[in-house]
């Protein structure tokens, strides 16, 4: 595998860093050369003694804390996954409505409505995105630093 290829792997396993670390990344990928002492053919173990050695440092871990983040977890996922079938849900009304109106209801406030829940589930997959890749660096942060 090329160092082009290598790069691109690397950063696609990495997708949850943000820009600060990501430039840190960006650095050390850039000052690698075939001479040092990296497999250019295991991306994946790159990216693990990367995130061992430049990003997590050494934190005691309880088991009360991964319970906790767990929890946290669950109850966020169920919180987002509501408000995307809200919105998803509310949308499929507003489209209801206009083939089979029971209410009078005008037009634009029936758009206005189709309108806020598309919005709505536009928000809550932007805000699963974020809150993915920071469940991902507090569980592998986890992963690294227990004993």
């Amino acid at each position: 595998m090329d160092k082009k290829t290598f790069k691109e792997k690397v950063q696609k396993q990495l997708w949850f860093l943000n820009k600060k670390e990501k430039e840190q990344l960006n650095k050390k990928l850039s000052q690698l050369d075939s001479e040092d002492n990296v497999d250019f053919n295991k991306p994946i173990q790159f990216s693990n003694r990367y995130l061992k050695n430049h990003i997590y440092e050494h934190k005691s871990t309880t088991s009360g804390k991964t319970f906790i983040l767990l929890f946290s977890i669950v109850v966020t996922y169920a919180l987002l996954l509501g408000l995307f079938l809200t919105g998803l849900i509310t949308s499929l009304t507003s489209v209801h409505y206009f083939i089979n109106p029971k209410v009078e209801l005008s037009s634009l406030l029936v758009i206005i409505i189709l309108i806020a829940a598309i919005c709505i589930m536009i928000l809550s997959l932007y805000l699963i995105k974020i809150i993915t890749a920071l469940f991902t660096k507090k569980l592998l942060e986890l992963k690294f630093n227990k004993r």
